[in-house]
């Protein structure tokens, strides 16, 4: 069967075919970073894939029939939530899996999905303006959030990120909406605000010397903070402070009085008490279990640590979270 002639319209853009071997070439319309793997025999065998939005927020969704894997990054300027309509999936985001029960977070982290006749929903921010409202935020008094996790914080975030995931997708599919900038920004605000609320961890810095810190300790921070589930060099820390290993080792030391692999590790003990006291009903699993999500593979050191800072042993913190 013949591949439907695509349709690009005011930035919108829906394809589809019954040829496995196009596959990979109208899903890199959208994602060029993300590389399709379909099998040539695949029968009988359907791509869908549209885009719906502007630079600022888009819907995607994307539909293949039979077994399909997706290697590869998104664009560094873009921050996506997706979820699973239907079918099988599963995959990882850096060195993080991906929980397909509920709405998932990705960044530009490369990952690697395997799906069998699959229907994905995504929608992505630009990176820079989501930066802005969550500053936005900050400024008016609200928490410091950090988008430091996969998953949702909570039940009850997931569902509000569902529920404006649904509005995201029905809005940008109305050409009026999108041709109205107070409707477009007013969406972008809304689906930001709930996104950060959803997935946002809040980052237990000090007020005074984070504020009065210089722009590469700052940047540091926030790249640590982003990362801190994740596998953390100084070099890359460095690159993302935009100075040598050696002035951001003394820039820590001056201005936080701690090195940065000591403050990344506050921030990992801090993320992973969150997830102890919400165990019961958000993330369900043991103390090793969370402790390792954060870096900790030694459970008996990590309680150490952990009760020296707390002053309490994880178990204890999750026995009164439940």
């Amino acid at each position: 069967m013949e591949t439907a002639a695509p349709t690009a319209i005011d930035g919108h853009l829906v394809v589809s075919t019954h040829r496995p071997q196009e596959a990979p070439g109208l899903l890199a319309r959208s994602f060029p970073d993300l590389r399709l793997e379909v099998p040539a025999d695949s029968r009988p065998f359907l791509f869908r894939h549209s885009a719906f939005g502007d630079e600022l927020l888009r819907s995607y969704e994307i539909v293949v029939s039979g077994p399909a894997l997706a290697a590869g990054s998104l664009p560094a300027d873009r921050v996506s939530v997706g979820h699973v309509v239907a079918g099988r999936f599963e995959g990882e985001s850096g060195h993080r899996s991906i929980d397909p029960s509920v709405p998932f977070l990705r960044t530009a982290e490369s990952s690697v999905l395997r799906m069998h006749d699959v229907h994905l929903r995504f929608v992505t921010f630009d990176a820079s303006a989501l930066r802005r409202v969550a500053g936005r935020a900050e400024a008016a008094g609200g928490p410091h959030l950090r988008l430091m996790r996969t998953r949702p914080t909570s039940a009850s975030g997931a569902a509000a990120w569902r529920w404006v995931a649904d509005r995201v997708h029905e809005t940008v599919r109305d050409p009026r909406a999108v041709a109205s900038p107070i409707v477009m920004e007013e969406l972008f605000d809304l689906a930001a605000r709930v996104l950060l609320r959803a997935f946002g961890d809040r980052a237990e810095v000090p007020d005074s010397p984070r504020s009065s810190a210089p722009a590469a300790v700052r940047r540091a921070v926030v790249y640590l903070e982003e990362h801190a589930d994740g596998a953390v060099t100084m070099p890359e820390v460095a690159a993302a402070a935009r100075v040598s290993v050696r002035s951001l080792q003394a820039l820590f030391q001056r201005h936080l009085g701690v090195s940065p692999l000591s403050h990344l590790h506050a921030i990992r003990l801090e993320a992973a008490r969150r997830e102890l006291i919400d165990a019961d009903r958000d993330e369900p699993g043991t103390v090793g279990e969370i402790a390792a999500r954060w870096g900790f593979a030694n459970s008996g050191r990590f309680a150490r640590v952990y009760e020296a800072r707390f002053g309490e042993l994880p178990s204890r913190t999750m026995r009164r979270g439940r």
